[in-house]
């Protein structure tokens, strides 16, 4: 296997291009009914984070959007579809790490009082980035039919 830099293969000077292609690997590699890459990814921020489902992580967001992309996926939506739907998902288990302890990242160094009142930070990021990954990609596959783009 060659491996090769990120950079090769992604415009990281421009951020929306970035996510644009991010995008467009996701869809090449889900394919059919199978989201088994991103599944993967979470099991190794998992084994490599130490961090679970309800740990106030990136992986309250993940955990929801990957648990429905592969539904929607396995419900034979159009993968693009269900893409944007799990993003929905992404961004609710996000919002829903407020009411949770910290039990792992950064959020562990902060007092609980001040927790309490917003969600972590991470899930947040997590939720954005992978939110503006599937409007990119529902943006140049399927634009909006009065040639706006959405």
């Amino acid at each position: 296997m060659v491996m090769v830099t990120v950079d090769q293969h992604y415009p990281l000077n421009d951020g929306a291009e970035t996510i644009n292609e991010i995008g467009s690997s996701i869809r090449r590699v889900m394919g059919g009914t199978r989201a088994d890459v991103f599944e993967g990814a979470i099991s190794a921020v998992m084994l490599y984070g130490g961090a679970a489902a309800c740990y106030r992580t990136m992986l309250d967001a993940l955990i929801p959007a990957s648990a429905l992309l592969t539904e929607r996926l396995s419900g034979g939506d159009d993968p693009l579809d269900a893409f944007v739907k799990s993003s929905d998902a992404a961004v609710t288990g996000a919002e829903s790490t407020k009411q949770m302890e910290a039990q792992a990242g950064r959020s562990t160094y902060v007092s609980a009082e001040a927790l309490s009142s917003v969600p972590d930070p991470g899930a947040m990021a997590a939720a954005a980035w992978y939110r503006a990954a599937a409007l990119a990609l529902k943006h140049k596959f399927k634009p909006s039919p009065s040639g706006g783009g959405g």
